[in-house]
């Protein structure tokens, strides 16, 4: 009478299905991180359409090419007073959206900073574009 076992029980690990998982890995993230890349084009922003929005009553901040900010009466206004000023302006115009008006040669940054100003002061923001023309 034979009381042994039939059949091994094995203690060895066999690799080759941890191999596939590697190298599929390895595929998924040679893919993943060929399709995150830096912008290496300028973009041009576009131009404005003929159907604008009309805003009633804007407060009209303007920036020119030389750094200079005014806010519809208000000429020379320093950077550091613009939310001051703006918001004295919005007192005077309750529901009034603030339009920005700045050359086209000024840094975004800059126009960004306007529009964070403008937010913060609870303003709706709306950006003066140039008309494009109709050939």
């Amino acid at each position: 009478m034979s009381l042994r076992k039939k059949s091994k029980i094995s203690t060895e690990f066999n690799m080759a299905s941890m191999t596939d998982i590697i190298f599929l890995l390895l595929i998924f993230f040679i893919l993943t991180s060929t399709v995150v890349r830096e912008p290496v084009l300028k973009v041009l922003l576009p131009k404005g359409v003929n159907d604008a929005v009309q805003v009633k009553q804007p407060v009209r901040i303007f920036l020119n090419a030389d750094g200079q900010y005014a806010i519809d009466n208000h000429t020379n206004v320093a950077f550091t007073d613009l939310p001051s000023v703006l918001q004295e302006e919005l007192s005077k115009k309750p529901d009034a959206a603030v339009s920005i008006h700045a050359d086209k040669s000024v840094v975004y940054e800059r126009v960004m900073e306007l529009v964070s100003i403008a937010n913060r002061s609870g303003a709706k923001v709306v950006l003066a574009l140039e008309k494009e023309t109709v050939k």
